[in-house]
């Protein structure tokens, strides 16, 4: 059976403001990779001296969305909006959209919020001026299969 990997490009990430009703998304320019949050659960140390075997027991917490990294090409534009979106507080939607898997007409979709801060990456002399959007999600995503 032939393979449905698929490389990245052709993939998509746009965002918006959430408080929109609806959402309009627009592309993150110079996107140099996909991104959807790691969904992290706390676990709580719940050792006693009950422990059998002396080994440590957990129980499930909460679930931190945590933070990620939109490797971007540097753009004045970019930077602006981003820094405005920063300095406004906005919570941002985000899609991340994936290319086509063979056989499907609609795309895999991950949608999720956060706020995000720019940093400007270029530390080699010789390479391109990069900007990394750190997004700090919240709350859980939402996962749409393409069919």
């Amino acid at each position: 059976m032939a393979t449905k990997q698929r490389i990245v490009h052709g993939a998509a990430s746009k965002w918006g403001d959430a408080s929109a009703d609806p959402v309009v998304y627009a592309a993150i320019p110079e996107c140099k990779a996909l991104v959807v949050p790691v969904i992290e659960p706390e676990w709580i140390d719940a050792t006693s001296l009950d422990s059998s075997g002396g080994f440590r027991e957990y129980v499930k917490g909460l679930t931190d969305p945590g933070e990620i990294e939109i490797p971007c090409g540097y753009t004045s534009a970019l930077f602006a909006t981003a820094d405005g979106y920063r300095e406004d507080g906005t919570l941002l939607s985000i899609e991340t959209t994936l290319p086509l898997e063979r056989g499907q007409t609609t795309p895999d979709k991950f949608v999720f919020e956060g706020y995000v801060t720019p940093s400007i990456q270029g530390d080699d002399v010789g390479g391109i001026i990069g900007l990394s959007l750190k997004i700090r999600c919240t709350g859980a995503y939402t996962f749409t299969a393409g069919s």
